[in-house]
């Protein structure tokens, strides 16, 4: 199984959701859907069998669709003059190669990368070096779903457990995950 994710630049209405979702099922896949409306995106994630579907899939969302789990983040400085200097550091030149898109929208900057490429603690680094110049604080928020095994490793990553594995995850061993 292989893990897709969709954003969509709207909030994704029932009646999307149900086809792209129908086509997702036809491919022995699941969907988790989250919307944001306060920055008008939905993001989906599909888990399907390798291979399988990825075309039709992009071709019925018609929306960006990346071939992994990627990580995506609204992230809110506290002072407003950090926000020009945090969107060129993830947009402009020199950017991290990571990076898969950065977007302001509203007092958020909205930025998606590859967690295969970059670590979190990494990203958030960079943010936060960026953002003291300003004296500046942030706050985030997780706009996609995460498939659990990336959840039981940041949550390794984070608390510097690396004990914390899917294998000592009680949910993911009674099949919950």
């Amino acid at each position: 199984m292989i893990y897709l994710t969709l954003r969509l630049d709207e909030i994704a209405d029932e009646r999307r959701r149900a086809s792209i979702d129908d086509v997702v099922r036809r491919h022995r896949g699941t969907s988790i859907w989250r919307s944001h409306p306060a920055i008008t995106r939905s993001y989906a994630l599909f888990e399907v069998a390798a291979d399988e579907g990825r075309e039709e899939i992009a071709a019925v969302a018609q929306a960006t669709l990346y071939e992994t789990a990627i990580i995506a983040l609204a992230v809110s400085p506290t002072v407003a003059q950090a926000m020009p200097s945090l969107r060129e550091t993830f947009s402009g030149e020199g950017r991290p190669a990571a990076t898969l898109d950065c977007r302001e929208s509203g007092a958020a900057l909205v930025l998606e990368w590859n967690l295969d490429a970059a670590p979190v603690g990494l990203m958030m680094g960079l943010i936060d070096v960026d953002l003291r110049r300003f004296a500046s604080g942030r706050t985030t928020e997780l706009l996609n779903p995460l498939p659990r095994h990336v959840v039981t490793r940041l949550a390794a990553d984070g608390l510097g457990a690396p004990e914390i594995e899917p294998s000592r995850v009680l949910d993911l061993l009674l099949g919950d995950g």
